[in-house]
């Protein structure tokens, strides 16, 4: 995950492979991943990936596939739940519908942003969702807290920073759970 470097790279790839756990893996872990991605094909775990697309192309270079085309053959490819974040984030898994996330601005593609998003699924995760819906609700509940805290005069896509959208999270989760089904 974040701030990991490379210097641990071997003991990093064993981890992704042999642990028996749902793990997230995401900035460093991405990184270290892309030199050595058929490790997930060996995976005793379940993992979510959550690459920026500059990430996904070390990844995967599809060429000029739309981000849907790429998502979903590297889901075919290999057998991970997939968040790849931009303009309207996409969560992809084999056997399950592509969902875009609905929710977000620009100003989340900033520092840190990533760190929450990951934050947030390894959490939801430990609750006990599917990696696949923990990358859903996750997408979802950040892209929400980044728009809450815009709309309330907080801050703007150029200054939106991190903490914007912790400060916002919990009204974003209790939206979703007041809103009708």
């Amino acid at each position: 995950g974040p701030g990991l470097g490379k210097s641990r790279a071997d003991e990093i790839l064993e981890l992704i492979e042999k642990a028996k756990q749902p793990m997230v893996v995401d900035a460093d872990g991405l990184n270290i991943l892309s030199g050595k991605v058929s490790t997930l094909k060996r995976c005793k775990g379940e993992r979510l990936l959550t690459p920026h697309p500059g990430e996904m192309k070390r990844l995967f270079d599809n060429k000029k596939e739309t981000r849907a085309k790429t998502a979903t053959k590297y889901c075919r490819r290999f057998p991970v739940t997939l968040l790849l974040k931009g303009s309207r984030t996409i969560v992809c898994e084999r056997d399950k519908p592509l969902s875009y996330n609905s929710t977000g601005n620009p100003g989340m593609a900033t520092g840190g942003m990533g760190d929450i998003l990951t934050g947030v699924c390894a959490g939801l995760v430990g609750q006990g969702l599917s990696l696949y819906d923990a990358a859903r609700l996750g997408a979802w509940a950040c892209g929400r807290a980044a728009e809450i805290s815009i709309f309330r005069g907080q801050a703007s896509e150029e200054s939106l920073l991190p903490r914007d959208v912790l400060n916002y999270l919990g009204e974003g989760f209790n939206e979703l759970h007041n809103s009708p089904v």
